[in-house]
């Protein structure tokens, strides 16, 4: 059996010499042996001291004491208190009060059972009081007049304001609201309700394309038709055949695909290679990714990587590293 001594540092004030000099007389008097002193810092929001309370004395054994000072210490109100002497009181635990004088024996003493019937009972009446404090309040604003609850009309704030901008721009660019969800990391109603309580617009936004500019895939893929001349920037035609590869600007891509592997926009000139790693199979072997190969002259023609990258997912060009055929297609049994 152990007895702690619990030192409360609050935030306004370090009052812990006192605390200790009050235990160690009464412990004298009782002549009761402390083992340790521990100080400990009180938070100062609510939230953060209920959590605190719980795993305060989470390493107290059963037959442990525990002796602080003041009770009022331990807790912001009677019910939080009331939770420490009844967690104590249930798992065995002593607890010696020095101002309230009081010494609680554990579950199996009578005497802590009647005093946390008594913690309880006042617990019950705090919060009857102020309950009755409150609905008195509101009746008075109500009879003069006052409008209760929320405004008509108002917003509460919410997490995703401070990604507006980011929310309107990829909306713009075409990201579908799931996928956008799953960047923001937060869920599609939750997204839902945030574009519809701030208006925000959903049209996407398309380019007008000049008469004189030919039809190019954005993102580095091939051109629909790759046997037509296109003209460049000098006016000078490309070769039957040969790419036209755009400038590597930002204003060069409209649009947005999002790969599910490394998460890059497939039609950006600037995405390059995928993400490598393994292609795990159900017999739990692995296998490295089989890359595009380097002696190709040209982009991949379905996800745009360039020779020597890997391939996005779900590109029907990757292949098996275990069979060498089409990796969506083999007879492999993939995860």
């Amino acid at each position: 059996m152990a007895i702690i001594a619990y030192l409360f540092e609050l935030q306004d004030e370090k009052d812990t010499v006192s605390q200790r000099a009050a235990i160690d007389e009464h412990a004298g008097k009782m002549n009761l042996r402390v083992d340790s002193h521990i100080t400990v810092k009180v938070p100062a929001r609510k939230g953060e001291r209920k959590r605190w309370t719980e795993g305060l004395f989470a390493n107290m054994n059963n037959w442990d004491g525990v002796i602080v000072a003041d009770l009022c210490l331990t807790g912001s109100s009677v019910a939080e208190v009331v939770d420490i002497v009844s967690t104590l009181s249930g798992r065995g635990i002593r607890l010696i009060a020095v101002r309230q004088g009081m010494d609680l024996g554990g579950s199996a003493d009578a005497r802590s059972k009647a005093m946390a019937s008594v913690f309880e009972m006042l617990s019950r009446l705090e919060k009857e009081f102020i309950s009755a404090r409150i609905k008195g309040a509101l009746a008075g604003r109500k009879k003069a007049g006052t409008v209760l609850g929320r405004p008509k009309g108002s917003i509460s704030a919410s997490k995703l304001d401070d990604k507006k901008d980011i929310i309107i721009e990829y909306l713009s660019k075409g990201v579908s609201k799931a996928s956008l969800a799953r960047i923001l990391e937060t869920s599609p109603s939750n997204l839902l309700s945030y574009l519809r309580t701030r208006k925000i617009e959903t049209t996407r936004k398309v380019r007008q394309r000049k008469p004189s500019e030919p039809a190019v895939r954005t993102g580095g893929l091939s051109e629909s038709n790759a046997e037509k001349k296109s003209s460049g920037n000098d006016g000078a035609p490309y070769p039957a055949g040969q790419q036209r590869v755009p400038a590597r600007g930002i204003e060069e891509t409209h649009d947005v695909v999002l790969c599910r592997h490394c998460g890059k926009n497939i039609l950006d000139p600037r995405t390059t290679s995928c993400a490598g790693g393994y292609v795990d199979y159900q017999d739990n072997e692995s296998h490295p990714r089989v890359p595009y190969p380097k002696d190709e002259k040209e982009r991949c023609p379905r996800c745009g990587v360039e020779p020597g990258g890997y391939h996005h997912d779900g590109c029907y060009m990757e292949r098996c590293p275990r069979c060498g055929e089409r990796l969506v297609s083999c007879a492999c049994k993939k995860v």
